[in-house]
């Protein structure tokens, strides 16, 4: 096929007004177009220059502009400005004024950017004058919930940093119920919290008749994978128990300076005075023996750790919650034991700040939440780091 051009003298104008109505046409109506103005030029004996050679200026219009350099750098320096911002709005963990962005939690240096830099909102955390919900924190990349959790500096409630963070109430609460699904979907792992009721036993062994894997499928939780519990509760004790298919998460919660703290309401068999809750506090000696699925090691008898006790009922109630880090077998039992009373009941009310409020009552189980995947695997992310670094300094 022929180019047309308009440089001939018989079909000058005739090719010039096709051409310039080729440019404004869309491409199937320009190659008919273009055929049109071929015929004509050719009838006129026209034949055209070879390859290379400049065009004439009535056919130039065909040709777009090629963006000069200043014209492409500032291109991509938006798409770069662009793609940050974004990367910033999804760390934080959503987007404000009505955008659809999963909101995961932020980071919690980022509470701080309206009166800090990170790093020394990084210090301030690892100086321990940060709380979440009343407990210390050492973690900067602990991430908190808007509008959920209370950061305080120094005893004082930081506020006004969902907003810094482009998170409003609305797209929080909006996007809770997807979030907690989604995220459970994407996660390699099973993470799931029961309410174990009394006569269950945590174990994995089939064979025990009330064992803790036959009662969660009896009350409805169809297992992908292999899961087992993340510790302990004894036979006659209800309340929270995690399970997992993630081997990482008992040895992160469980092991040496990695134990999580655990929360246990406690009624007991008489009204105990203050003497009797102090000791509680400042430890008592007991001796355990602890449970393994193998072998029997010899008994422990030590004092335990300090720990905390509060009255629920009153100066000379029976009923204490308390809250220990060891986990030792029949810890609270033998403690009570140990100041002169016994447990009459014992109820689990929260581990590793997870709690049993979402759940009915016994038997009732549900996957973890997006916020309280976000505890547990700051609690990994915590437990492997300080291992890195502990094999780094043996190496």
């Amino acid at each position: 096929m022929r180019l047309a051009r308009s440089t001939a003298a018989g079909g000058g104008s005739s090719s010039v007004r096709i051409v310039r109505a080729a440019a404004a046409a869309r491409p199937a109506v320009v190659l008919a177009l273009f055929l049109c103005a071929s015929f004509v030029v050719g009838a006129s004996g026209f034949s055209p220059p070879p390859l290379g050679a400049p065009l004439p200026s009535s056919l130039r219009l065909l040709r777009r502009p090629s963006p000069s350099p200043a014209s492409a750098s500032s291109v991509v320096a938006r798409s770069k400005a662009a793609a940050d911002e974004y990367a910033e709005s999804s760390d934080g963990g959503g987007g404000g004024g009505g955008g659809g962005g999963e909101v995961t939690g932020i980071r919690l240096n980022k509470v701080f950017k309206a009166t800090h830099s990170r790093r020394q909102a990084d210090d301030l955390i690892a100086d321990g004058r940060v709380t979440v919900n009343g407990a210390p924190v050492d973690a900067a990349g602990l991430r908190v919930a808007p509008f959920r959790d209370v950061v305080r500096l120094d005893g004082k409630v930081v506020k006004g940093w969902e907003a810094l963070n482009h998170v409003s109430a609305a797209s929080s609460s909006s996007s809770k119920s997807e979030s907690n699904s989604s995220r459970q979907r994407k996660s390699a792992y099973e993470y799931i919290k029961y309410w174990k009721a009394r006569g269950v036993t945590c174990t994995t062994d089939r064979s025990v008749r009330s064992n803790i894997i036959d009662r969660l499928r009896a009350d409805g939780y169809r297992m992908k994978n292999r899961v087992y519990p993340v510790g302990r509760l004894d036979r006659d004790t209800s309340g929270l128990i995690l399970l997992t298919s993630d081997g990482r998460l008992p040895n992160s919660a469980l092991r040496g300076q990695y134990k999580q703290p655990k929360t246990y309401e406690v009624l007991i068999d008489a009204p105990v005075s203050e003497a009797q809750v102090q000791a509680l506090r400042d430890g008592v000696v007991i001796t355990t023996q602890a449970q393994r699925d193998r072998g029997r090691p010899p008994p422990l008898t030590a004092r335990t750790k300090p720990c905390i006790v509060e009255r629920l009922d009153g100066r000379r109630g029976r009923r204490l919650r308390m809250t220990i880090v060891e986990g030792r077998n029949r810890q609270i039992r033998k403690m009570v034991e140990a100041v002169g009373r016994h447990v009459v009941e014992l109820h689990r009310a929260e581990f590793m700040r997870i709690r049993l409020d979402s759940l009915r009552g016994p038997g009732d189980w549900a996957p973890l939440s997006g916020k309280e995947l976000d505890m547990v695997r700051n609690v990994i992310d915590k437990a492997e780091r300080e291992n890195g670094a502990t094999q780094d300094r043996q190496s």
